[in-house]
């Protein structure tokens, strides 16, 4: 007698949560976690690669693959048997972001600050536990770590995301407190206790910053932005690359010219 399929309503490790709710479509969660293991550092994966990270098994993984490459989702790469993300991905993206109406407003005037600073300015909602940039603007193009629409960035460890938690009704701020720990135990490791102190710090700053704690050459300040388009409660923040990390500097002349920009957006 044939075995049967060993996982057959099994769900990627990342969503156990759901294990056992008949609503829940396990095919099409596992399709679409798929498409989340590609990132800008691992653009190309193969089905063994995705096999490890899903922690599922070949069989469904390939199954999987076919089917997103037949719709546009995935495309191989010279090499065989790799995959990297396909166009249809981008048509998906395009929608969402062009009901954020803010974005058009608000650019010029995030443009206007970043060259008055020298720094950053981006605009970030929650993506589960991270904050995803629904616009960003630079004063300069020497940056070398992530800063473009699209990318994605520690809620614990960065000032957006910690800015973003203060725009949080207290009881959802609990909660999203509670999935960090829980959630990814190695973000509470390394950032709980300057999350914690910024969160406590919070009303008598008005601001949240982050120094050096994701790169040790990156320091940023944020405050919330409110509730944006479609209801999605957003943050903004001010960042630096390469400069002498001051803390202060961040709070006593950055965050008032931030405070400024919401003040003329909302």
């Amino acid at each position: 007698m044939p075995k049967p399929d060993p996982s057959p309503n099994r769900a990627p490790a990342s969503l156990q949560e759901y294990a056992g709710d008949k609503q829940f479509a396990t095919t099409l969660a596992r399709g679409m976690e798929l498409l989340r293991c590609f990132t800008p550092e691992q653009p190309v994966l193969g089905n063994k690669d995705l096999s490890q990270k899903l922690k599922l098994p070949a069989a469904t993984i390939s199954r999987l693959t076919y089917t997103l490459m037949c719709m546009g989702y995935l495309m191989p790469t010279e090499h065989y048997g790799k995959y990297q993300l396909g166009s249809a991905v981008i048509s998906l993206g395009n929608p969402l972001l062009a009901q954020f109406t803010l974005r058009r407003q608000a650019r010029p005037l995030m443009l206007e600050l970043a060259e008055a600073t020298g720094g950053s300015i981006s605009i970030g909602i929650r993506d589960r536990l991270t904050i995803v940039y629904i616009e960003a603007v630079r004063s300069f193009d020497k940056r070398i770590y992530p800063l473009e629409v699209g990318t994605s960035h520690s809620m614990a460890g960065t000032a957006i995301g910690r800015a973003y938690l203060m725009s949080c009704r207290p009881p959802e701020r609990e909660a999203l407190l509670n999935q960090i720990q829980v959630k990814t135990p190695q973000d509470w490791q390394r950032f709980g206790p300057k999350l914690t102190e910024n969160l406590l710090q919070y009303p008598k700053y008005g601001c949240c910053v982050s120094v050096g704690e994701v790169f040790p050459d990156v320091q940023a300040v944020a405050v919330p932005l409110g509730r944006i388009d479609r209801g999605e409660l957003a943050a903004i923040n001010c960042s630096f690359q390469g400069r002498a990390l001051d803390e202060a500097w961040l709070r006593e002349r950055i965050a008032p010219q931030l405070q400024a920009l919401v003040r003329q957006l909302t």
